[in-house]
């Protein structure tokens, strides 16, 4: 009986142990997956164009120049937008080394908020 009790306490003591190495880790991958930057102009919803560009701070040609400072190459397209609440202007850029990247400025302060290889071909 003491064996069969033993042999329990440590399948609990095991299993309590996995289950919080997993959510150690769940919280460790979603900390990391919440840090998007955050923009100095925060929106809710979706404003209209028109809202939006009475909102930004930064002209649309200064965030296109701060952009291609940050990624040199040919701007392929470029949209005053909210993302994750921020309102910034998003420019897909093509490099000297022939790879897509999107880079998104912030619309109050032309800082660069993130800049990562584009999703579309």
């Amino acid at each position: 009986m003491k064996k069969t009790l033993c042999l329990l306490a440590v399948g609990l003591l095991i299993l309590s142990s996995s289950v919080i190495l997993v959510s150690a880790a769940g919280k460790e991958k979603g900390a990391k997956e919440q840090s998007v930057a955050r923009g100095s102009i925060r929106v809710k919803g979706q404003p209209s164009a028109v809202e939006r560009a009475a909102l930004a701070k930064i002209s649309f040609q200064d965030a296109l120049a701060a952009a291609v400072a940050a990624y040199p190459g040919k701007v392929i397209s470029g949209e005053l937008g909210v993302e994750d609440g921020n309102l910034q202007y998003d420019f897909e850029i093509i490099g000297a080394d022939k790879k897509v990247m999107d880079v998104a400025i912030d619309a109050g302060n032309g800082k660069v908020l993130d800049i990562d290889e584009s999703d579309e071909d």
